[in-house]
């Protein structure tokens, strides 16, 4: 994992929140979206990922698709059609990612990008 990229897809174990919310926790795939070491020397080994969640035709996700992106099952490795979680951008310990699935292609990883930059508002 010493070699994650952006648009990387792995194994993460989210951790546990007491008290309990509405954040994910748990084993579950995420897609590295920055690399704190790009901008300098970390204190640790960190990155930052967004948590996916199985896609089964779940309506607030249709709803909402610039916040919801949809993946389909074998894009960067995913075993399952897959729903990325934007609005649960979490920073992890490397130390928390146990399997790297693959890597989306950039055409995969544009509307991610397009969301993210929207979000924040780094695109005007």
């Amino acid at each position: 994992m010493s070699q994650l990229e952006i648009g990387d897809v792995v194994t993460a174990r989210f951790p546990e929140h007491d008290p309990q919310g509405h954040e994910q926790e748990g084993y579950r795939p995420a897609i590295v979206l920055g690399l704190p070491g790009r901008l300098g020397q970390p204190r640790f080994d960190l990155v930052l990922v967004v948590p996916l969640t199985t896609d089964h035709g779940q309506s607030w996700a249709a709803a909402s698709p610039d916040l919801y992106p949809r993946l389909r099952a074998g894009m960067g490795g995913l075993p399952r059609d897959s729903i990325l979680l934007l609005e649960q951008i979490r920073t992890l310990d490397t130390s928390r990612m146990s399997r790297y699935l693959g890597q989306l292609s950039k055409a995969h990883y544009e509307p991610i990008r397009r969301g993210l930059a929207r979000m924040c508002r780094l695109e005007r």
